[in-house]
């Protein structure tokens, strides 16, 4: 019998929802510091900052997400991701808060991920597909779409 496949995630908050990037793209979470600013960037894009001498851009997910004008708090984190592990790949994404580390195999549900499209949310990216963990639901975020949207 073969062995079902384990998926490792990183569940994160953005107001009340649920989302999650696969571990294998995190490199850090970062308290929230001074970033520099970058003039004539999109809105949700807040400038850059210095990591161990690598100039990574940070963006603030939670704009992205349709959130409009969010708010720090104490729990308010930069997380670090890196889609193809190279350091010139690297970009921060500030969230509400980080959750947990968990684990889901091949033989849970991996169900499809309902948007509204009235939402208003200023961006087009898809998930991977959202799990249901106890009594919550986690959107695991499809890094791709996001990293491109990102870019362009």
């Amino acid at each position: 019998m073969a062995e079902k496949q384990l998926t490792s995630i990183l569940s994160f908050n953005i107001k009340d929802e649920l989302f999650a990037f696969d571990t294998d793209t995190v490199r850090n979470i970062l308290e929230v510091g001074k970033i520099t600013k970058v003039p004539n960037t999109k809105e949700y894009f807040l400038g850059v900052i210095n990591l161990h001498g690598n100039i990574i851009p940070v963006v603030d997910f939670r704009m992205m997400m349709g959130v409009k004008k969010p708010k720090d708090t104490k729990d308010t984190v930069i997380i670090v991701l890196s889609n193809d592990g190279q350091t010139d790949s690297l970009i921060g994404l500030i969230v509400d808060g980080v959750k947990e580390v968990s684990s889901f195999s091949e033989d849970q549900i991996l169900e499809d991920t309902i948007i509204d499209a009235a939402s208003g949310t200023l961006i087009n990216i898809t998930f991977r597909g959202t799990l249901k963990s106890d009594t919550e639901f986690i959107h695991i975020i499809n890094q791709d779409d996001l990293m491109e949207e990102i870019e362009n």
